[in-house]
C-alpha cells in the first residue's frame, strides 16, 4: 500500500511520547452484559443509526453491522443510561486506511456483535465535526499513542478518554494487535478499573486543554526579527536535496510554505528562498502532482515527491494556487505562474457544483487499483500517442515498463527536465516541448474514459474560503475574469446556503446543513469576503466580512485569556456533548483557525478603523509571538500574521465612478498588489453609504474630490493628501518596498 500507515504519524501531527496509557495489547476475555444488543444481521440489512446523515463518510458506514450512532444525545444518552464505554471512531470519506479498518473490522459480524454487546459506537466525520477531532486527537496523543486517521478512542460514558490509537488491523500483524484483542482487554478495562480509568481520562482532557494553551504567554513585543529567528529553527529540519520538510513522507506543509514566502519577500535571505524554490520546483515535477489536471494529491509516502498517497482535497490545493501564483509573481518565476493557473483551470472545471461551492476532495482509494487512474504504461502509451511522442513522453514523465512496483508496475507521471529528455533522444528542447504540449491533452482525454475515485461532494466554508482567497487573488493580479466569477459564486454560495443569520453552517450536503461553523468557517469566511472586495469593488463583500468578524469576535474570542477558541461560547450547551472548548493555534495541513483569525482582526480593523477588531487580533498575536517563533514547524499561519502585523501594510481607498477611466487608473496602481503590503478598498465617488458609516470609520469622508477619482493612502488611520494622479499614488506606494529589499 502507497498510504502511510497511521501509526507512522502520516498526518503531521506530533510524535507519540514514549510513555504508555491504556490497557496494553495483550488480550483477555470481558464478561458479557444483560443488555439486549442489536444482531449485526439485522443491523446491516435495515441500516444503523447513520442512516440519513448529512455527511458521505457516514455515509458509507449506515449499513455496517456495527450499531453505530453519530455523535449527539441519543447516543451519549443511552452510554449514560446502560453505563457502556464509548467506542469514538473518527476519519474521512476519501482516508484510504478508514477504508481498510472497515473493510476488515466493521465489516466483520464477529467485531460488530462484540461492539453492538458492549458498545456504544460512534462514528463521526472529522470534516464535519472538526471540533471533536481535535479534543479528541490530542488525548490519544496525550495516552501516548501515536495520531492519524481513522482515529480508534474510547471513552467513558462521561466522556474521558481511556485508551486510543488509529488503525488496528483485524487480526494482530506487524507488532499491531489485533482490533477483536483490542475490544476485549478495554471492555476488560473498563468493567474492573472505571474509577482510576475515568480519573486518568479527565487528567488527559486537562492536558489536552494546556496544551491548547500553551502558546499563551506574556505579550512579547511584535517585531519583525522573531520571523528571522524562526526561519533559522527551521534549518535543521530542511531536506536541501529534496526540498520540504521529514525524511520519510512528504506533505506540502502549505501554511509553513506561506510563511516562507512572506519572509523572503521582506528581507533577503537566500537559504529560506532557495529552500522555498527548491521545494516548489521538485513538487511541481514530482508524481504527488497529478501532471494531466494540474492539481496535487495529498501527500507523497517518500522522500523525492514522487510516489503520492492519492488522495485529493481542496485546502491543500487551494493554498498550493495561490502559494505558486504569488511566488511565480514574486521571484520572476514564470512557470510557477502557470503551474497555479493550471491547478485554478481544474479546480473552477471539475470541483465547483452548480450551487457555486467546490467539494471537499477525490478519494484515495481507485476502482481499477491503487493508483490506477493516475499511472501508466508503455503500452498504453502507445495506444494513445503517436510512436515518436509516446517515446518522447515515455521518457519526460517516467513511464517505464518496471514501473514502480508499490503499484503493481505502473508507473506515476513525474516531470523529468526537458534537457534530460531532449540529448539521449537526439532531440532539441523545443521538439520535447512540442510533443508534450500535444501529448498531455490527449492522455487527459484517454484518462477520462477511466473510472475516476470517488468525490467527497460535501462542501465546506473554510474549505471553500480558501478557495476564493487563491481564486479572488489570481483574478487581480493575473487580470483573469474567469477566476473572479468562480470567486464570486462560491462567495455567493456561502452567503445564499452556507449563512442562516446570524449563524454561519459549517457547510452543506446535498443541501443537508452539516450544523454551526466553527472558528475556521468564520475566519476564513471573512478573509474570502474581504479578498473579493479588492477583487470586485463590491462593497457587499467588505459588509459581509465585518459581519462574519462580528460574530466571531462575540462568539469565539475569550477576551480574559486573549485566545480564539474552536467553538463557538454556547458548544458546551444542548446536544454538543462537547467536554471542552480549546484555543486553536497550531497549523497542520489547514492554516490554524486562531491564527487566520487573527489576520482576518488585523487586516478588517485597518480597513474599518474600528480599533476594537484590530486590537483583539494584534492582543491575541502579542501573546503567541514567543510561541510562533520557538515552535515555527506548527505556526505558519501564526508567522505570516505577525509579518503583516510588522510591516509597512497600507490602505488604499479609491473613490470614484466604478466604470470611470480615471478610477480604473488609480486602480491599476494597486490592483496587482499583495493583501500583505497593500488592502485595497473602493467606494462610490459619493463615498461610504451614510447607513455602513457607523461600522467603516475609517472610510467617512473618504469621496472623490473636484469631480476626479481620488485615491487615499493610509495607514492605520493616517492618511497621505488625497490624490488623482496615479503617478503621485505610485510615489506614495513607494513605502511598500519590493521584495527582498525591507529592512528588519
Amino acid at each position: 500500500m502507497l498510504a502511510a500507515c497511521p501509526g507512522q504519524d502520516p498526518y503531521g501531527h506530533r510524535p507519540a511520547p514514549t510513555q504508555k496509557s491504556g490497557p496494553s495489547p495483550a488480550a483477555s476475555s470481558a464478561s458479557t452484559t444483560d443488555v439486549a444488543a442489536r444482531d449485526p444481521a439485522t443491523v446491516r440489512r435495515k441500516g444503523n443509526h447513520l442512516v440519513g446523515q448529512p455527511s458521505p463518510y457516514l455515509l458509507q458506514h449506515a449499513h455496517n453491522p456495527v450499531d453505530w450512532y453519530p455523535w449527539g444525545e441519543e447516543a451519549l444518552a443511552r452510554a449514560r443510561r446502560e453505563n457502556k464505554p464509548i467506542f469514538l471512531s473518527i476519519g474521512y470519506s476519501t482516508c484510504h486506511w478508514c477504508h481498510v479498518m472497515e473493510e476488515e473490522s466493521f465489516e466483520d459480524d464477529t467485531v460488530a456483535a462484540f461492539l453492538n454487546e458492549h458498545f456504544i459506537s460512534i462514528k463521526v466525520d472529522r470534516e464535519q465535526r472538526p471540533d471533536l477531532d481535535a479534543i479528541y486527537i490530542d488525548a490519544v496523543s496525550a495516552l501516548g499513542s501515536s495520531t492519524g486517521w481513522p482515529l480508534t478512542v474510547f471513552l467513558m460514558p462521561s466522556l474521558e478518554p481511556y485508551y486510543g490509537g488509529t488503525y488496528f488491523p483485524r487480526h494482530s500483524r506487524g507488532g499491531r494487535p489485533g482490533f477483536l484483542e483490542v475490544l476485549e482487554e478495554v471492555r476488560s478495562l473498563f468493567a474492573e478499573q472505571g474509577e482510576q480509568v475515568a480519573t486518568k481520562g479527565r487528567e488527559v482532557l486537562a492536558e489536552v486543554e494546556r496544551r491548547a494553551l500553551a502558546a499563551v504567554g506574556a505579550p512579547a513585543a511584535l517585531e519583525a526579527a522573531r520571523m528571522s529567528r524562526a526561519m533559522a529553527r527551521l534549518v535543521g529540519g530542511r531536506d536541501s536535496r529534496n526540498g520540504g520538510y521529514g525524511r520519510r513522507n512528504k506533505f506540502p506543509q502549505s501554511p509553513l510554505l506561506l510563511a516562507h514566502l512572506r519572509h523572503v519577500q521582506r528581507v533577503d535571505d537566500p537559504g529560506t528562498r532557495d529552500h522555498l524554490v527548491l521545494t516548489l520546483e521538485k513538487m511541481m515535477r514530482g508524481g504527488i502532482r497529478d501532471h494531466l489536471a494540474g492539481t496535487f494529491h495529498r501527500y507523497a509516502v517518500d522522500l523525492h515527491w514522487h510516489l503520492p498517497h492519492f488522495e485529493k482535497t481542496l485546502y491543500d490545493n487551494a493554498q498550493l494556487a495561490a502559494i505558486y501564483i504569488e511566488a511565480g509573481l514574486s521571484l520572476d518565476r514564470p512557470d510557477f505562474v502557470d503551474v497555479g493557473r493550471a491547478l485554478l483551470d481544474d479546480i473552477v472545471a471539475n470541483w465547483q457544483q452548480p450551487d457555486g461551492g467546490f467539494v471537499v476532495g477525490f478519494d484515495a482509494d481507485d476502482p481499477g487499483g491503487e493508483g490506477y487512474f493516475y499511472s501508466w504504461t508503455p503500452d498504453e502509451l502507445a495506444t494513445v500517442l503517436p510512436a515518436e511522442d509516446a517515446a518522447i513522453v515515455g521518457r519526460a514523465f517516467g513511464v517505464t515498463s518496471a514501473g514502480d512496483r508499490e503499484i503493481e508496475g505502473r508507473s506515476v507521471l513525474h516531470r523529468e527536465p526537458d534537457e534530460r529528455v531532449a540529448s539521449p533522444l537526439g532531440l532539441d528542447v523545443e521538439a520535447v516541448r512540442g510533443a508534450i504540449d500535444r501529448s498531455l491533452p490527449k492522455l487527459a482525454e484517454a484518462r477520462a474514459q477511466r473510472k475516476p475515485p470517488g468525490v467527497d461532494d460535501k462542501e465546506l466554508v473554510a474549505w471553500n474560503g480558501l478557495m476564493i482567497m487563491a481564486l479572488a487573488d489570481a483574478s487581480r493580479w493575473l487580470d483573469e475574469p474567469r477566476y473572479r466569477d468562480a470567486a464570486i459564486e462560491a462567495g455567493n454560495w456561502i452567503l445564499d446556503t452556507a449563512w442562516a443569520e446570524p449563524v454561519l453552517r459549517r457547510g452543506v450536503f446535498k443541501g443537508q446543513s452539516l450544523g454551526d461553523g466553527y472558528l475556521d468557517d468564520h475566519a476564513m469566511a471573512g478573509l474570502a469576503f474581504v479578498r473579493l472586495h479588492a477583487a470586485t469593488g463590491n462593497l457587499l463583500w467588505l459588509t459581509s466580512a465585518r459581519r462574519v468578524a462580528d460574530e466571531l469576535l462575540a462568539h469565539f474570542h475569550d477576551a480574559d485569556r486573549h485566545v480564539f477558541l474552536h467553538v463557538r461560547g454556547s458548544a458546551l450547551d444542548g446536544e454538543s456533548g462537547l467536554p471542552l472548548r480549546i484555543a486553536d493555534f497550531d497549523d497542520n495541513a489547514l492554516p490554524s483557525g486562531g491564527a487566520t483569525a487573527v489576520q482576518l482582526m488585523l487586516e478588517l480593523g485597518a480597513i474599518t478603523g474600528d480599533e476594537t477588531l484590530y486590537d483583539a487580533g494584534y492582543q491575541v498575536l502579542a501573546r503567541a509571538a514567543v510561541h510562533a517563533e520557538q515552535r515555527p514547524y506548527w505556526s505558519g499561519t501564526l508567522l505570516t500574521a505577525l509579518d503583516h502585523a510588522t510591516a509597512p501594510v497600507r490602505e488604499v481607498v479609491i473613490a470614484g465612478a466604478p466604470v470611470g477611466e480615471d478610477t480604473a487608473a488609480l486602480w491599476n496602481e494597486v490592483v496587482d498588489s499583495r493583501p500583505s503590503r497593500v488592502l485595497p478598498v473602493r467606494l462610490p465617488a459619493s463615498g461610504i453609504p451614510p447607513t455602513l458609516a457607523e461600522q467603516f470609520p475609517a472610510l467617512a469622508g473618504k469621496r472623490a474630490k473636484r469631480g476626479q477619482a481620488t485615491a487615499y493612502v493610509c495607514e492605520r488611520g493616517r492618511c497621505e493628501a488625497p490624490t488623482s494622479d496615479p503617478a503621485v499614488l505610485r510615489q506614495q506606494l513607494a513605502a511598500v518596498r519590493e521584495p527582498g529589499t525591507q529592512p528588519e
